[in-house]
């Protein structure tokens, strides 16, 4: 209980800095929500073109395209929520000398060094249901067929996985003190294998059985499953056991390197360094 509060307490207090910086970037925060909103435009009528014709491989999504996009491009962006900023914080905070000052303060490190990634994740969730509902609101996006069993079952396992992936990026980052391109790699992979903007049934079968080992691959499998088709958790049953075995290993394997990188850092002194 005593860590729950300490976080809450150290939580807030980043939450408040980062209010407190965002609202000097109104700006470029309206030309993002307007870039997303041109997106979203062209998709709607890239939507219209697909849905003209029957399409097999969208079948099991009920032909709905605009959402089959909608959900894949938010669910990218949620996994390089996750996968890239604890890392990018580190770095920063590396390049400008506060990394050690951070982990300096009474609060543990962890909680200090968690509270960005829980609040992105946090504004990633909001973001996401709000587009899900302005595009079913002004597009005409069709969710009626919501499971939300699946969807409740398949949320955590799919911020586990996602994290685990970030503290390893983050970790590597802190041990050789410069950005490296696990997400970016992740990213571009997940991009192409994974069925973002098509469904990976138009992949050959070599590139499906390399999909497969990406957890973004399943997270879509179950979130389009239980949105657009209203799956129950029976039918989506193996991407969420794979949603299960990369939580269990990415998670603890994440924890583990993430705590080893900052008590090498901090034995040899290289928090100050970059």
């Amino acid at each position: 209980m005593s860590d729950l509060i300490w976080f809450s307490r150290v939580f807030r207090a980043f939450v408040r800095r980062e209010l407190s910086a965002l609202g000097g970037y109104r700006g470029a925060m309206f030309i993002r929500l307007f870039g997303f909103a041109l997106a979203i435009g062209s998709i709607l009528f890239l939507s219209r073109f697909v849905g003209a014709s029957v399409n097999p491989h969208l079948a099991a999504y009920r032909g709905n395209y605009l959402g089959f996009v909608v959900i894949g491009l938010l669910a990218a962006e949620f996994q390089q929520v996750g996968v890239s900023v604890l890392a990018q914080r580190i770095r920063m905070a590396q390049m400008m000398g506060t990394l050690e000052a951070e982990v300096a303060t009474p609060a543990p490190p962890w909680m200090v060094l968690g509270a960005p990634p829980v609040f992105e994740f946090a504004i990633s969730s909001l973001r996401s249901a709000a587009y899900l509902i302005g595009a079913k609101l002004l597009l005409g996006l069709d969710l009626s067929h919501v499971d939300w069993a699946s969807l409740l079952l398949s949320v955590p396992l799919i911020v586990a996985a996602f994290s685990g992936l970030g503290l390893l990026a983050a970790a590597t980052t802190m041990l050789v003190r410069r950005l490296n391109p696990v997400s970016l790699i992740i990213g571009s992979l997940s991009f192409f294998l994974s069925g973002v903007m098509y469904p990976v049934t138009v992949l050959p079968s070599w590139l499906r059985s390399a999909g497969a080992l990406l957890p973004l691959t399943h997270a879509l499998a179950v979130l389009r499953g239980a949105l657009l088709a209203g799956s129950p958790p029976a039918a989506l049953q193996s991407s969420l056991l794979a949603l299960l075995l990369f939580a269990a290993l990415l998670a603890p394997l994440g924890v583990g390197l993430f705590a080893y990188a900052l008590r090498r850092a901090r034995i040899d002194g290289s928090l100050s360094h970059y």
